[in-house]
């Protein structure tokens, strides 16, 4: 669920605040001319400690002494392919140089 913060715009004449409600995020429109169900989203395991030691590697038993296989489960843990395309759909990016000129 998403939430939003109102922030004062003004005061009326009569002494009496009126307050006008602005929302505290911006819902972006599509940037991108590609449809969310034409993007193909490629999963992969960061840590892959099978293929590790299929080469010669096993440095497993180094972090199931430090008990931390279970970080390296979350951090290979799913991805949300539906969250992922809508984000990239809508994704922009900004001049940094512009944006201190604005601000200014």
């Amino acid at each position: 669920m998403v939430s939003s913060s109102s922030v004062p715009m003004g005061e009326s004449t009569q002494g009496t605040s009126t307050q006008q409600e602005t929302p505290a995020y911006e819902i972006k429109g599509r940037t991108m001319s590609l449809e969310e169900w034409e993007l193909i989203v490629q999963t992969e395991r960061p840590v892959d400690f099978a293929s590790l030691l299929y080469h010669d590697c096993d440095i497993k038993g180094y972090y199931e002494s430090q008990d931390l296989i279970p970080y390296f489960n979350m951090f290979n843990g799913p991805t949300y392919e539906n969250l992922v395309k809508h984000f990239r759909v809508r994704a922009s990016g900004y001049d940094k140089h512009a944006a201190k000129l604005e601000e200014a």
